[in-house]
């Protein structure tokens, strides 16, 4: 429990960070520039983080821990941009920080790690879906646009860590190599759905619902699909910590919405004096 809670917390430090990084990059140099690389080398090591996490922790709290992030996130824009968190900003902190521990002390065994071939399949289908939506959407261009493209980043964001569990008791079989070789794909999709979506709308819109379903998907399938656990008599505790978490997760992505300014000030610099 406790290697999985650091390993967690060090990788929502990580993502905290690289997505303050992220949006000064996309709206500076764009996304298909040499910057975004140490960006998604960040990412790379704040996944391997999060796959200890995810071995070690029912997805649940492994999502909420690397929710955090938002924490992070929320600090790193205040003390760049030079303005201090509001009010209701500070109680996401604590309520979040809150339910993180009453959500530790309510988690149960860590399920399986066995990928069925349906489960697999359904895996690949929803995917396929989703990556032919972003597409529709972004061709669209309507107004919500940026909203929407903010879902199916949550959605494939939201598939990643459950592709993840794969590796958690690999084997040299298709039911580890097939939802394996998901979770690229799942994350890159992710990744470039959640950069449109933010050239697009702002970022609290854009962000909500990507904290969101990535913190819901993966619990809901970790305690449906793999049999994650919680303790004998804490399903009360453990919602309300959950349900907490999650909305504090929302309340700081306004605290990310200052990242929008992130566009004036790059935008200044590169005016000639």
């Amino acid at each position: 429990m406790l290697l999985g809670l650091t390993a967690a917390l060090l990788a929502a430090a990580i993502f905290g960070c690289v997505s303050v990084a992220q949006a000064a990059v996309i709206r500076r140099a764009g996304l298909f520039s040499p910057a975004m690389i140490w960006v998604l080398v960040a990412y790379g090591i704040g996944w391997l983080l999060h796959l200890v996490a995810i071995g070690e922790l029912p997805l649940y709290l492994a999502q909420v821990g690397v929710g955090a992030s938002l924490v992070v996130t929320a600090l790193v824009a205040a003390f760049v941009m030079g303005e201090p968190l509001a009010l209701q900003h500070w109680a996401a902190v604590a309520a979040m920080a809150g339910g993180l521990t009453l959500l530790a002390v309510s988690a149960g065994d860590v399920g399986s790690s066995e990928f069925s071939t349906r489960t697999t399949v359904v895996l690949y289908a929803l995917l396929g879906l989703n990556a032919v939506l972003g597409l529709v959407v972004w061709r669209w261009g309507g107004e919500l646009s940026g909203v929407v493209l903010g879902i199916l980043a949550g959605t494939a964001y939201g598939g990643s860590p459950v592709a993840t569990r794969s590796l958690v008791d690999p084997t040299l079989d298709v039911h580890t190599i097939a939802p394996a070789l998901s979770i690229g794909l799942f994350g890159a999709l992710g990744f470039v759905l959640y950069s449109a979506a933010m050239k697009r709308a702002s970022v609290t819109a854009a962000t909500a619902p990507v904290v969101l379903l990535s913190t819901v998907i993966p619990a809901a399938v970790g305690l449906a699909t793999f049999g994650d656990e919680v303790r004998a008599g804490w399903w009360p505790p453990a919602v309300l910590a959950f349900l907490i978490s999650v909305a504090a997760g929302i309340v700081l992505c306004g605290a990310e919405a200052r990242l929008d300014l992130l566009e004036e000030a790059t935008a200044d610099l590169d005016q000639p004096s």
